[in-house]
């Protein structure tokens, strides 16, 4: 295992509402079996404390595993639809994702890793959401 810095930014649009976050967090990253592997804790800013975030990919599919505070698995392939509950302290909400676009580029330093997808929650208005992930390992 080794160090990584990862910058994850998120943009979120539903009807005229556009909303963005970036956080910044230190982890640890590994490759197994054809597999590479980040793992950190959240912060304070991402509003998730008290939570470990694993993602996990290969060249064209990722995985966002939370544990601790809030939990959840999400899965993310181009054209796939994903059901999964996202558990929070408070209540447990049943999702899907609905992948369009899986980008994944290794560069000389580390990787970076796009995601565009609907996030669908029954009771509210879909969600058109961007993801941008950078893994740095200077």
């Amino acid at each position: 295992m080794r160090q990584a810095k990862v910058a994850v930014e998120g943009v979120s649009r539903n009807g005229g509402n556009t909303n963005r976050l970036v956080t910044e967090s230190v982890g640890t990253y590994a490759e197994k079996n054809g597999c590479f592997y980040v793992r950190y804790e959240e912060t304070e800013a991402s509003g998730m404390a008290g939570t470990t975030t694993v993602i996990k990919w290969s060249l064209s599919q990722v995985s966002l595993i939370r544990h601790g505070a809030y939990d959840m698995h999400q899965e993310f392939a181009e054209g796939n639809r994903y059901a999964f509950e996202y558990r929070t302290p408070y209540l447990s909400i049943p999702m899907e994702t609905v992948t369009d676009q899986v980008r994944i580029r290794k560069l000389g330093y580390g990787w970076r890793i796009r995601l565009e997808y609907e996030l669908v929650c029954p009771a509210a208005e879909r969600n058109r959401m961007t993801t941008n992930i950078l893994v740095d390992l200077r």
